[in-house]
């Protein structure tokens, strides 16, 4: 189905790589090196999915996945993170490791900004050139 997706939106396979795993296992592990330009990583406040070893509660995981996540970035790259867990905090690690831009507010559709809290997100980029 993505790849029909690609088709119909006018992108180029041979440009893109579609990658069917376990997020967590494939961000953790050192299956490739390949570093990314941009990274959306917009996981589910809560999973306990029988293809995953365990559960994922993104409150709680939220900084380690961002970490691995940031092991992939490319220097001067971005991820997008974004979450729909009500009452999310951010870790404050994560801004003093990295650079952050809350993006929450610009990322609601006008239909829905007069729900506060139902949508949170952020740029992260690594501080310097080189990923951390």
């Amino acid at each position: 189905r993505l790849s029909v997706d690609m088709e119909l939106n006018n992108v180029n396979p041979a440009q893109h790589r579609l990658a069917n795993a376990d997020c967590l296992k494939w961000l953790a592990g050192s299956e490739d090196d390949e570093l990314y330009d941009v990274i959306l990583l917009d996981p589910p406040t809560f999973s306990n999915s029988k293809k995953m070893a365990g559960i994922l509660d993104i409150q709680k995981d939220h900084a380690e996945l961002i970490a691995n996540a940031m092991r992939r970035l490319a220097g001067g790259g971005t991820l997008i993170f974004s979450t729909n867990a009500r009452r999310f905090k951010l870790d404050a690690a994560l801004f003093e490791r990295y650079r952050v831009e809350d993006i929450s507010a610009r990322s609601i559709d006008r239909d829905f900004q007069r729900r506060a809290g139902i949508h949170s997100a952020w740029l992260i980029q690594h501080r310097s050139a080189d990923p951390a």
